[in-house]
């Protein structure tokens, strides 16, 4: 075997095992632009060496003409391909330089095939015989075909390209690269028009071709292949962070995740799945992880989801799974959502956190809360105690005086059945207002959870009102009332509000205890505030608060009597702030204390 033919097919072997590795790598991952114009140009340059073999063979004028024709073929789509390569790799290159290289390239093959034998010659007229590396090889011999100048414009263009390119990459800090990727294809595209103008002078048998674009091929690989080593260590190194990630979110008790929307296809960290019962080697959509959740709360997390990506951007939400043991598990997710080009949403990408001891914190919390204001009220109600009993004395007298004149009545031949029957309806009355008065306690009372319900605000304030009717005229005070007729009703529980009206009339009237009899009038005011708001005020004429205290009125067993306890104000703060609203006090300016809190509108009332 000669020793071209050996040097020739290594040559192609090389520039096919380029090709055939980055065109896995491409296919392997199809955004690999600049992979996959590699292998098809180092394909095509495999192919050119091997039709250039083809023609060292040629023993006649047709026959090289013909191995040179698709020689072109082969040049043209290296060209080409390199080309788009220099875009796509470097990121840099003038649009129209390559479409007008691409054009030239493509405007060379029509005299290729059917003006005349060849691109590069008119007419071979004949073959001679020449040795390379100790090797006889042809040699073509004819005339230049006249549409050569345009493969020398195109190698100039080429050549600007590439330069025009280089200095791109230079600038933008591809500094390696532009100088390894630009020098080697200026070098080859000046070689091979000195190698191509040699052979039309009969001094070379052919352009050498498969050694020129070696260079290039050579070149380009290089740098590619450096990129999938630092791919390597990369993935080494992003899967040493990750297993990093992975304990950091493990002893925090959270995970990260992230939706790739276009694909429908969930990451999550190992933590995650193993709280929701997924297998790690299992393919995860959002419909798949939404099926962990508990029914209640899927549709929520559903529209958060959606919501976010509608145009949020941030996504917030909690919600329940069942794990696989059968317990319950509350989840805290949120995230972000990252988009593409036109504002289209491509990722949405958080953290996950397991707060179910903090559920579990909560919840023991508000049973204590409940608890404790259950306890207050009970102390409310005894406070109201001594005038309670007055009032229900009053029917409960009437009901037995009607009962001593009945029995009377009876003992009468024949007993008058018209005064029976108005002095049963009098025991009837006085039996409701007992009840009234019974009931009004027992609902304070009683342990229950919250209850919301939509309510008129006026007949809240009737109610307590009510409550302490007794005690305002133990203590001869007055309440004056003030709730407009077109004011929304409210949301909430009926039992914590009346509480709160409770302890702030309670607090005003011991305020009030001392004064005289003209300054012992409460007030209760409601107005709107907005679309959104409720504001209710209880105004009284006391001494007010002491200026350095006001601002800790609310915190727990802040008190300025001298037998309070000092959860009355803390425990209606914590009452307003869970039914969303907001409670502070302040001193009048012509003397006394209002204390002012806000509930939230509810505009629906057939709700309740």
């Amino acid at each position: 075997m000669s020793w071209i033919t050996v040097v020739w097919s290594m040559i192609t072997a090389a520039c096919l095992s380029f090709a055939a590795v980055h065109l896995l790598v491409w296919l392997h991952s199809r955004d690999a632009t600049a992979n996959l114009l590699f292998a098809i140009s180092a394909g095509a340059a495999g192919v050119l060496t091997m039709l250039e073999l083809v023609a060292f063979r040629a023993v006649t004028p047709a026959a090289y003409g013909e191995a040179l024709r698709w020689m072109h073929v082969s040049v043209a789509v290296v060209v080409i391909a390199l080309v788009w390569f220099v875009r796509a790799y470097l990121g840099a290159g003038r649009l129209w330089l390559a479409w007008a290289i691409t054009g030239l390239r493509a405007l060379v093959l029509v005299p290729n095939f059917v003006a005349y034998p060849n691109a590069t010659f008119g007419e071979i007229t004949a073959v001679t015989s020449s040795s390379l590396l100790g090797d006889a090889v042809s040699v073509p011999v004819g005339e230049p075909n006249p549409w050569r100048a345009l493969i020398q414009v195109g190698m100039l263009l080429l050549l600007i390209y590439v330069v025009d390119a280089a200095i791109g990459a230079w600038r933008r800090g591809n500094r390696r690269r532009g100088l390894t990727i630009g020098s080697a294809i200026v070098a080859a595209a000046l070689l091979s028009a000195v190698n191509s103008q040699l052979m039309v002078l009969g001094l070379l048998p052919g352009p050498l071709t498969g050694l020129v674009f070696l260079i290039i091929v050579a070149a380009m690989g290089w740098e590619l292949s450096l990129d999938l080593i630092r791919a390597g260590e990369l993935a080494r190194s992003l899967a040493e962070s990750q297993q990093r990630v992975e304990l950091v979110t493990r002893a925090a008790d959270s995970g990260l995740w992230e939706w790739d929307i276009e694909r429908d296809e969930v990451w999550l960290t190992e933590g995650v799945r193993a709280w929701i019962g997924i297998d790690v080697s299992e393919r995860v959509t959002l419909d798949r992880y939404l099926r962990q959740i508990q029914p209640d709360d899927r549709e929520p997390t559903r529209e958060a989801v959606f919501q976010a990506i509608e145009g949020g951007n941030e996504f917030r939400a909690e919600y329940r799974i069942a794990t696989p043991d059968g317990r319950t598990r509350w989840i805290s997710a949120q995230g972000m959502v990252l988009r593409g080009a036109g504002g289209k949403p491509v990722r949405l990408r958080g953290v996950a956190m397991d707060v179910t001891a903090r559920k579990r914190a909560e919840a023991e919390l508000e049973l204590q809360r409940a608890g404790l204001a259950r306890l207050q009220r009970a102390s409310a109600v005894g406070q109201l105690s001594v005038m309670l009993a007055h009032e229900l004395n009053q029917p409960l007298g009437a009901i037995l005086r009607n009962a001593e004149a009945a029995e009377l009545i009876l003992q009468k031949e024949p007993p008058d059945l018209e005064q029976i029957r108005a002095i049963v309806a009098d025991i009837h009355s006085d039996d409701q207002r007992a009840a009234e008065v019974i009931n009004r306690m027992r609902a304070l009372l009683r342990h229950r959870s919250p209850q919301l319900e939509t309510m008129g605000l006026r007949d809240l304030i009737t109610q307590v009102a009510a409550l302490v009717r007794a005690e305002l005229q133990a203590r001869q005070a007055t309440l004056d009332v003030s709730v407009p007729d077109d004011l929304p009703d409210i949301r909430g529980d009926r039992v914590h509000l009346q509480q709160v009206l409770l302890n702030l009339l309670l607090n005003s009237m011991e305020a009030a205890r001392d004064l005289s009899e003209e300054r012992r009038g409460l007030t209760v005011e409601a107005r709107q505030r907005g679309d959104e708001q409720i504001e209710v005020a209880v105004r009284d004429r006391g001494p007010g608060f002491p200026i350095e205290g006001i601002a800790n009125a609310f915190d727990p067993f802040v008190t300025t009597k001298i037998d309070g306890t000092g959860l009355g104000l803390a425990i209606s703060k914590t009452i307003v702030e869970a039914h969303g609203g907001h409670i502070w006090a302040e001193n009048n300016p012509q003397g006394g204390a209002t204390v002012r809190f806000t509930l939230e509108a509810a505009h629906d009332r057939d709700t309740a």
